[in-house]
Protein backbone atom coordinates (compact mmCIF):
# COMPACT_ATOMS: atom_id res chain seq x y z
CA UNK A 1 0.00 0.00 0.00
CA UNK A 2 0.99 3.23 -1.04
CA UNK A 3 0.86 6.89 0.20
CA UNK A 4 -1.79 8.27 1.99
CA UNK A 5 -3.64 11.34 1.02
CA UNK A 6 -3.36 12.64 4.91
CA UNK A 7 -1.29 15.74 4.79
CA UNK A 8 1.19 17.35 7.44
CA UNK A 9 0.41 20.91 8.46
CA UNK A 10 1.93 22.58 11.20
CA UNK A 11 0.46 24.96 13.94
CA UNK A 12 3.07 27.52 14.03
CA UNK A 13 3.31 30.55 16.37
CA UNK A 14 5.26 33.73 15.89
CA UNK A 15 6.19 36.27 18.61
CA UNK A 16 4.29 39.60 18.31
CA UNK A 17 6.82 42.02 18.39
CA UNK A 18 4.10 44.20 20.12
CA UNK A 19 4.49 42.41 23.09
CA UNK A 20 8.02 43.16 23.31
CA UNK A 21 9.46 39.79 23.56
CA UNK A 22 12.29 37.82 21.27
CA UNK A 23 14.39 34.81 22.04
CA UNK A 24 17.66 35.59 23.93
CA UNK A 25 20.83 34.70 22.25
CA UNK A 26 23.03 31.95 23.72
CA UNK A 27 25.93 33.91 21.90
CA UNK A 28 28.11 36.07 22.97
CA UNK A 29 27.95 39.99 21.14
CA UNK A 30 31.71 39.48 20.72
CA UNK A 31 31.14 36.14 18.58
CA UNK A 32 29.00 37.22 16.46
CA UNK A 33 30.10 38.24 12.55
CA UNK A 34 27.63 40.25 10.37
CA UNK A 35 25.77 37.81 8.77
CA UNK A 36 24.40 36.77 12.59
CA UNK A 37 21.66 38.95 13.48
CA UNK A 38 19.81 38.13 10.13
CA UNK A 39 19.98 34.54 10.25
CA UNK A 40 18.67 33.72 14.06
CA UNK A 41 15.19 32.86 14.80
CA UNK A 42 14.39 35.52 17.11
CA UNK A 43 10.76 35.02 16.78
CA UNK A 44 10.02 31.75 16.38
CA UNK A 45 7.95 30.60 19.34
CA UNK A 46 6.73 27.24 18.14
CA UNK A 47 7.37 24.87 15.08
CA UNK A 48 4.49 22.77 15.65
CA UNK A 49 1.74 21.96 18.58
CA UNK A 50 0.64 18.27 17.96
CA UNK A 51 -0.87 15.59 20.08
CA UNK A 52 2.21 12.93 21.14
CA UNK A 53 -0.28 9.86 22.85
CA UNK A 54 -2.25 11.68 25.78
CA UNK A 55 -0.12 14.38 25.79
CA UNK A 56 0.91 17.60 23.43
CA UNK A 57 4.17 19.22 22.45
CA UNK A 58 4.60 22.47 22.04
CA UNK A 59 7.96 22.38 19.99
CA UNK A 60 10.02 25.08 18.77
CA UNK A 61 13.25 26.42 18.97
CA UNK A 62 15.53 27.08 22.96
CA UNK A 63 12.70 28.74 24.37
CA UNK A 64 15.85 30.47 26.55
CA UNK A 65 13.97 33.59 28.60
CA UNK A 66 10.68 32.64 26.74
CA UNK A 67 10.53 29.73 28.84
CA UNK A 68 9.38 31.72 31.96
CA UNK A 69 6.65 33.67 30.42
CA UNK A 70 5.09 30.76 28.52
CA UNK A 71 4.79 28.83 31.93
CA UNK A 72 2.76 31.81 33.48
CA UNK A 73 0.44 31.69 30.58
CA UNK A 74 -2.86 29.80 30.83
CA UNK A 75 -3.53 27.46 30.89
CA UNK A 76 -0.05 26.11 31.46
CA UNK A 77 0.29 28.33 34.43
CA UNK A 78 -2.76 26.18 36.44
CA UNK A 79 -1.18 23.09 35.02
CA UNK A 80 2.09 23.71 37.24
CA UNK A 81 0.50 23.43 40.47
CA UNK A 82 -0.80 20.34 39.86
CA UNK A 83 0.76 17.28 41.65
CA UNK A 84 0.63 14.48 38.66
CA UNK A 85 1.20 15.40 35.05
CA UNK A 86 2.65 18.73 35.09
CA UNK A 87 4.30 20.01 32.32
CA UNK A 88 7.32 19.10 30.95
CA UNK A 89 10.55 21.47 29.73
CA UNK A 90 12.81 19.72 27.45
CA UNK A 91 15.46 22.47 27.00
CA UNK A 92 18.64 20.39 25.64
CA UNK A 93 20.93 19.87 22.60
CA UNK A 94 19.28 22.82 20.84
CA UNK A 95 15.53 21.17 21.55
CA UNK A 96 12.89 23.43 22.83
CA UNK A 97 9.72 20.79 23.95
CA UNK A 98 6.76 21.41 26.37
CA UNK A 99 5.39 19.06 26.98
CA UNK A 100 1.45 19.27 28.23
CA UNK A 101 -0.80 16.53 29.43
CA UNK A 102 -4.19 17.53 27.16
CA UNK A 103 -7.42 15.89 25.73
CA UNK A 104 -8.44 19.12 24.30
CA UNK A 105 -8.83 19.50 20.08
CA UNK A 106 -7.53 23.64 20.94
CA UNK A 107 -5.07 25.06 23.02
CA UNK A 108 -5.33 28.80 23.77
CA UNK A 109 -2.69 30.92 25.34
CA UNK A 110 -3.00 34.05 27.08
CA UNK A 111 -0.47 35.63 29.17
CA UNK A 112 2.56 36.81 29.16
CA UNK A 113 3.73 34.67 26.15
CA UNK A 114 0.75 36.72 24.59
CA UNK A 115 -2.74 35.50 23.02
CA UNK A 116 -2.39 32.79 20.77
CA UNK A 117 -5.35 30.06 19.81
CA UNK A 118 -3.65 26.94 18.17
CA UNK A 119 -5.16 24.05 16.75
CA UNK A 120 -3.57 21.17 17.82
CA UNK A 121 -2.59 18.65 15.33
CA UNK A 122 -2.81 14.70 15.17
CA UNK A 123 -0.65 12.41 16.27
CA UNK A 124 0.04 10.88 12.65
CA UNK A 125 2.84 8.20 13.62
CA UNK A 126 0.46 5.60 11.76
CA UNK A 127 1.30 6.99 8.54
CA UNK A 128 4.82 5.08 8.74
CA UNK A 129 3.78 2.42 11.13
CA UNK A 130 6.05 -0.62 10.00
CA UNK A 131 8.35 1.45 7.65
CA UNK A 132 12.03 1.93 6.88
CA UNK A 133 12.06 5.91 6.48
CA UNK A 134 15.19 8.00 4.78
CA UNK A 135 14.34 11.19 6.31
CA UNK A 136 16.05 14.61 5.31
CA UNK A 137 15.62 18.76 5.34
CA UNK A 138 16.33 20.29 1.74
CA UNK A 139 16.22 23.15 -0.09
CA UNK A 140 16.26 23.43 -3.72
CA UNK A 141 17.98 20.41 -4.56
CA UNK A 142 17.08 19.84 -7.81
CA UNK A 143 14.17 17.20 -8.01
CA UNK A 144 16.16 14.46 -10.35
CA UNK A 145 18.77 14.45 -7.51
CA UNK A 146 15.81 13.78 -5.03
CA UNK A 147 14.17 11.25 -7.62
CA UNK A 148 17.57 9.45 -7.70
CA UNK A 149 18.08 9.77 -3.78
CA UNK A 150 14.65 7.97 -3.36
CA UNK A 151 15.18 5.05 -6.23
CA UNK A 152 18.72 4.48 -4.53
CA UNK A 153 17.44 3.81 -1.37
CA UNK A 154 14.46 2.36 -2.24
CA UNK A 155 16.91 -0.43 -4.49
CA UNK A 156 20.02 -0.60 -2.36
CA UNK A 157 18.25 -0.66 1.16
CA UNK A 158 14.89 -1.82 0.57
CA UNK A 159 13.15 1.97 1.99
CA UNK A 160 9.73 2.23 1.64
CA UNK A 161 8.97 5.46 3.35
CA UNK A 162 10.06 9.27 2.30
CA UNK A 163 10.31 12.29 4.73
CA UNK A 164 11.47 15.47 3.42
CA UNK A 165 11.34 18.51 5.01
CA UNK A 166 11.97 21.73 2.87
CA UNK A 167 13.27 24.40 4.15
CA UNK A 168 11.72 27.18 1.89
CA UNK A 169 12.48 25.92 -1.45
CA UNK A 170 12.51 28.98 -4.01
CA UNK A 171 12.19 27.08 -7.24
CA UNK A 172 9.44 24.69 -6.79
CA UNK A 173 6.64 24.21 -3.92
CA UNK A 174 6.82 21.44 -0.99
CA UNK A 175 3.68 20.09 -2.55
CA UNK A 176 4.35 20.03 -5.77
CA UNK A 177 7.91 17.92 -4.89
CA UNK A 178 5.15 15.67 -3.19
CA UNK A 179 3.21 15.14 -6.04
CA UNK A 180 5.88 14.60 -8.58
CA UNK A 181 7.18 11.46 -5.61
CA UNK A 182 4.10 10.05 -5.45
CA UNK A 183 3.90 9.81 -8.86
CA UNK A 184 6.88 8.25 -9.35
CA UNK A 185 7.09 5.51 -6.41
CA UNK A 186 3.31 5.00 -5.67
CA UNK A 187 4.23 1.96 -3.32
CA UNK A 188 6.39 4.41 -1.28
CA UNK A 189 4.54 6.28 1.90
CA UNK A 190 6.37 10.12 1.26
CA UNK A 191 5.67 13.30 2.55
CA UNK A 192 7.17 16.38 1.73
CA UNK A 193 6.36 19.29 4.80
CA UNK A 194 6.86 22.94 4.25
CA UNK A 195 9.52 23.47 7.10
CA UNK A 196 9.77 27.31 6.44
CA UNK A 197 12.27 28.33 9.20
CA UNK A 198 15.11 30.02 9.39
CA UNK A 199 18.45 27.34 9.58
CA UNK A 200 19.79 30.04 11.89
CA UNK A 201 23.64 31.06 11.87
CA UNK A 202 26.48 29.13 11.17
CA UNK A 203 29.00 27.60 13.68
CA UNK A 204 32.91 27.09 13.43
CA UNK A 205 35.17 29.03 10.47
CA UNK A 206 32.07 30.30 8.66
CA UNK A 207 30.79 31.98 11.95
CA UNK A 208 34.18 32.76 12.55
CA UNK A 209 35.02 36.39 14.08
CA UNK A 210 38.44 37.73 13.29
CA UNK A 211 39.48 34.48 12.43
CA UNK A 212 37.95 32.87 16.13
CA UNK A 213 35.67 29.78 15.33
CA UNK A 214 31.87 30.26 16.40
CA UNK A 215 30.24 27.69 18.60
CA UNK A 216 27.84 25.48 17.05
CA UNK A 217 25.08 26.99 19.18
CA UNK A 218 22.27 28.83 17.30
CA UNK A 219 21.01 26.80 14.49
CA UNK A 220 17.58 25.01 15.51
CA UNK A 221 16.28 24.42 12.31
CA UNK A 222 17.73 21.24 11.22
CA UNK A 223 17.49 19.72 14.64
CA UNK A 224 13.96 20.97 14.95
CA UNK A 225 12.97 19.26 11.81
CA UNK A 226 14.67 15.41 13.42
CA UNK A 227 12.70 16.13 16.77
CA UNK A 228 9.40 16.84 14.73
CA UNK A 229 9.87 14.00 12.69
CA UNK A 230 10.69 11.49 15.20
CA UNK A 231 7.87 12.89 17.71
CA UNK A 232 4.90 13.21 15.19
CA UNK A 233 5.65 11.19 12.68
CA UNK A 234 8.06 8.29 13.28
CA UNK A 235 7.86 6.64 16.16
CA UNK A 236 6.08 3.79 14.74
CA UNK A 237 8.43 3.52 11.87
CA UNK A 238 10.47 0.15 11.65
CA UNK A 239 13.55 1.89 11.23
CA UNK A 240 14.56 5.40 10.10
CA UNK A 241 17.84 6.37 7.99
CA UNK A 242 18.90 10.05 8.19
CA UNK A 243 20.80 11.32 5.51
CA UNK A 244 21.01 14.08 3.10
CA UNK A 245 20.32 14.45 -1.12
CA UNK A 246 24.03 14.46 -1.55
CA UNK A 247 24.62 11.08 0.39
CA UNK A 248 24.35 7.62 -0.32
CA UNK A 249 25.43 4.71 1.96
CA UNK A 250 26.85 1.44 0.11
CA UNK A 251 25.25 -2.07 1.28
CA UNK A 252 27.73 -4.24 2.99
CA UNK A 253 28.03 -7.94 3.03
CA UNK A 254 24.79 -7.27 5.60
CA UNK A 255 22.72 -5.90 2.86
CA UNK A 256 20.14 -2.89 4.20
CA UNK A 257 21.31 -0.30 6.48
CA UNK A 258 18.26 -0.44 7.68
CA UNK A 259 17.96 -4.26 8.74
CA UNK A 260 21.61 -3.80 10.57
CA UNK A 261 19.88 -0.57 13.03
CA UNK A 262 17.27 -3.10 13.21
CA UNK A 263 19.30 -6.51 14.34
CA UNK A 264 21.80 -4.32 16.03
CA UNK A 265 21.67 -4.60 19.93
CA UNK A 266 20.80 -0.76 20.42
CA UNK A 267 18.74 -0.24 17.73
CA UNK A 268 21.74 2.11 15.67
CA UNK A 269 24.13 2.23 13.75
CA UNK A 270 26.46 5.40 13.20
CA UNK A 271 28.48 5.20 10.05
CA UNK A 272 30.87 7.57 8.50
CA UNK A 273 31.67 8.87 4.75
CA UNK A 274 33.64 9.58 2.36
CA UNK A 275 33.89 12.39 -0.23
CA UNK A 276 33.49 11.54 -4.26
CA UNK A 277 34.85 14.33 -6.91
CA UNK A 278 33.11 16.31 -8.87
CA UNK A 279 35.43 15.55 -11.47
CA UNK A 280 34.30 12.93 -14.04
CA UNK A 281 35.69 11.51 -17.34
CA UNK A 282 33.20 12.38 -19.70
CA UNK A 283 31.74 16.10 -20.24
CA UNK A 284 28.88 16.74 -17.50
CA UNK A 285 26.91 20.02 -17.44
CA UNK A 286 26.09 21.26 -14.21
CA UNK A 287 22.42 22.20 -14.95
CA UNK A 288 21.71 18.51 -15.90
CA UNK A 289 24.29 16.25 -13.73
CA UNK A 290 23.03 13.30 -11.56
CA UNK A 291 24.70 11.21 -8.66
CA UNK A 292 25.46 8.34 -11.20
CA UNK A 293 28.22 10.98 -13.07
CA UNK A 294 30.09 10.62 -10.40
CA UNK A 295 32.44 7.73 -9.10
CA UNK A 296 35.63 9.05 -8.80
CA UNK A 297 37.68 9.90 -5.66
CA UNK A 298 40.21 12.34 -5.79
CA UNK A 299 42.71 10.63 -3.96
CA UNK A 300 44.59 13.97 -2.37
CA UNK A 301 41.26 14.47 -0.56
CA UNK A 302 41.86 15.50 3.00
CA UNK A 303 38.31 16.27 4.25
CA UNK A 304 36.35 13.76 6.65
CA UNK A 305 32.76 13.70 6.66
CA UNK A 306 31.02 13.93 9.45
CA UNK A 307 28.62 10.54 10.92
CA UNK A 308 25.42 10.08 9.98
CA UNK A 309 23.22 7.31 11.51
CA UNK A 310 20.34 4.78 11.43
CA UNK A 311 18.29 3.90 13.96
CA UNK A 312 15.26 2.15 15.49
CA UNK A 313 12.65 4.74 16.74
CA UNK A 314 10.84 2.14 19.29
CA UNK A 315 14.19 1.55 21.05
CA UNK A 316 14.93 5.35 21.55
CA UNK A 317 14.11 7.12 24.82
CA UNK A 318 12.81 10.61 23.63
CA UNK A 319 13.69 12.17 26.85
CA UNK A 320 17.11 10.58 27.00
CA UNK A 321 18.33 10.93 23.74
CA UNK A 322 17.67 13.56 21.37
CA UNK A 323 18.31 13.08 17.51
CA UNK A 324 20.78 15.91 15.93
CA UNK A 325 22.16 15.91 12.57
CA UNK A 326 25.24 13.83 13.22
CA UNK A 327 24.44 12.30 16.70
CA UNK A 328 22.19 10.95 19.06
CA UNK A 329 22.79 12.47 22.31
CA UNK A 330 22.23 10.50 24.73
CA UNK A 331 22.71 6.98 23.49
CA UNK A 332 24.82 5.05 25.04
CA UNK A 333 25.70 4.10 21.49
CA UNK A 334 26.49 7.25 19.96
CA UNK A 335 30.21 7.04 20.24
CA UNK A 336 30.56 4.08 18.24
CA UNK A 337 31.09 4.40 14.60
CA UNK A 338 30.45 1.03 12.66
CA UNK A 339 32.94 0.71 9.31
CA UNK A 340 31.07 -2.01 8.05
CA UNK A 341 28.53 0.83 6.19
CA UNK A 342 30.00 3.81 5.01
CA UNK A 343 28.21 6.70 2.64
CA UNK A 344 29.26 8.98 -0.10
CA UNK A 345 29.24 12.24 0.13
CA UNK A 346 28.72 13.67 -3.20
CA UNK A 347 30.37 16.44 -3.98
CA UNK A 348 28.91 18.25 -7.18
CA UNK A 349 25.17 17.16 -5.83
CA UNK A 350 24.40 20.14 -4.11
CA UNK A 351 23.72 24.05 -4.56
CA UNK A 352 26.61 25.30 -2.54
CA UNK A 353 24.32 26.76 0.20
CA UNK A 354 27.22 26.51 2.42
CA UNK A 355 29.93 26.61 0.60
CA UNK A 356 31.09 26.42 -3.16
CA UNK A 357 30.71 22.79 -4.50
CA UNK A 358 30.06 21.86 -7.59
CA UNK A 359 31.41 20.28 -11.09
CA UNK A 360 36.35 20.10 -10.72
CA UNK A 361 38.24 21.68 -13.35
CA UNK A 362 39.30 18.45 -14.90
CA UNK A 363 39.58 14.73 -14.68
CA UNK A 364 42.66 13.65 -14.16
CA UNK A 365 43.69 9.64 -14.22
CA UNK A 366 46.47 10.09 -12.15
CA UNK A 367 44.62 11.41 -8.92
CA UNK A 368 41.63 10.18 -9.35
CA UNK A 369 40.06 6.31 -8.57
CA UNK A 370 37.15 4.72 -9.29
CA UNK A 371 35.20 3.97 -6.54
CA UNK A 372 33.99 0.38 -7.86
CA UNK A 373 31.64 -0.01 -4.73
CA UNK A 374 29.86 3.24 -5.29
CA UNK A 375 29.33 2.30 -9.42
CA UNK A 376 28.86 -1.01 -8.57
CA UNK A 377 26.06 0.11 -6.59
CA UNK A 378 24.62 2.87 -8.80
CA UNK A 379 24.49 0.69 -11.94
CA UNK A 380 21.97 -2.21 -9.66
CA UNK A 381 20.05 0.85 -8.64
CA UNK A 382 19.50 1.30 -12.12
CA UNK A 383 20.44 5.23 -12.57
CA UNK A 384 21.51 6.73 -15.89
CA UNK A 385 24.14 8.99 -16.69
CA UNK A 386 23.30 12.25 -17.45
CA UNK A 387 24.93 11.93 -20.86
CA UNK A 388 23.59 9.05 -21.46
Amino acid sequence: MGHTETEVRLTSVTLDPANGLRRDSPRPPALRNGAYAAAFDWDTLFYDCYRVGADVVLQGPPLFNLLAPLLASAPIAAQTRRWFARPRHVGRDKRGELWLRCADQRLHLDGPIGRHDLTIGPDLSHLYAGRRVILTLSKDNAPRWIHDWVQFYRAEHHADGVLIYDNGSTTYRAADLQAELRAAFPDMVIHVVAWPFKYGPQGGLAGAVDGQEAPWDSDYCQTGSLQHARLRLLRQARSVLNVDIDELVLPAQGGSIFAAAERSRGGFVKFAGQWISGAAPVAVAPESCRHADFAWRDVRETRTCPPKWCLVPARDDPFRTSWSVHNVFGSRHNRHVDDTYVYRHMTAISTSWKEARGLAAAFDPDHHALDTALADSLARAGLARSNT
